[in-house]
């Protein structure tokens, strides 16, 4: 929770600026010390710059450039926290300077690719139906993936909010000890705000009601339906409009083309009838 709240201080403070490039006559932090330290490591930061700058010039479109410019910051911010080795880590034995190199390198071959651009597109295409509204974006948590899981590769997840008149479908996938859980959310907004009305989950973790999908078998899975009383802390909370984004370039869209969203968003209600029951409060 700390190394979220502080990259998410560093990301509003420099949120209107471009991400600049390493400049080793100012390093501080000891991740850029050992950066500048280092040939390879410095050729690679240099040339991942470049790539970046480069994609800048090169996007028109003033709300990509913008996330973008985000995308960056929030890169170089988990960068410079280094490999965290708590937990499965720690028996790493992988020189820091090699997961540096890596993840370097492989965000210079991203950057030098379509994929930022086209994922964005793809973002954009996604919801051109929907009403829209200022409940609806994306927010999103990255770390470096240790091994077993990714090898010290970045992975981003979080919430999608998509808002369509005065209703709110949400998604959020969490990632814990090698596996996502994925959590949904249906809100109405009630005064100006959204206000949840039905959640449930998929996943090893999950905590509230097992999400009901086409085909699910009552007798293998049991008891499968929406929850429409999400009175429980642990449910996915509804979205704030401070800290969402519009687009962002380093998620996985997937979770937001689903079936269940584009009827949670279009249906006259939702969730259907015989899918959902309301919980015992405090559940």
């Amino acid at each position: 929770m700390r190394r979220g709240i502080i990259l998410g201080l560093v990301l509003v403070a420099v949120r209107s600026s471009p991400a600049l490039a390493l400049d080793c006559a100012r390093a501080s932090l000891p991740v850029d010390k050992l950066i500048c330290a280092t040939p390879k490591l410095k050729q690679a930061d240099a040339a991942m710059s470049a790539a970046y700058f480069k994609l800048l010039r090169e996007t028109t479109d003033h709300e990509f450039h913008d996330a973008l410019v985000l995308s960056q910051r929030r890169w170089i911010a988990v960068r410079s926290q280094g490999a965290d080795r708590y937990g499965q880590a720690e028996d790493d034995k992988t020189d820091d300077r090699e997961v540096l190199l890596k993840v370097t390198r492989d965000r210079l071959t991203r950057l030098q690719t379509t994929e930022p651009i086209r994922a964005m597109e793809r973002q954009r295409e996604i919801v051109a139906k929907d009403g829209g509204g200022s409940f609806a974006g994306y927010r999103t948590s990255c770390v470096l993936l240790p091994p077993p899981y990714g090898g010290w590769s970045y992975g981003c997840w979080g919430e999608a909010h998509r808002q369509n008149n005065d209703r709110v479908c949400s998604v959020e996938m969490v990632w814990a000890s090698g596996h996502m859980t994925e959590y949904r959310l249906v809100s109405i907004l009630k005064g100006g705000e959204p206000n949840p009305v039905a959640t449930c989950s998929i996943g090893p973790d999950t905590t509230s009601a097992r999400c009901p999908e086409p085909g699910d078998n009552a007798t293998i899975w049991g008891d499968v339906r929406w929850n429409t009383n999400p009175a429980s802390s642990n449910d996915l909370p509804p979205p704030y409009t401070g800290d969402l984004w519009k687009y962002d370039p380093d998620i996985d869209v997937d979770a937001i083309d689903q079936p269940w969203m584009h009827d949670c968003l279009f249906a006259a209600s939702y969730p259907p009838a015989g899918s959902s029951r309301a919980a015992p409060a405090g559940k």
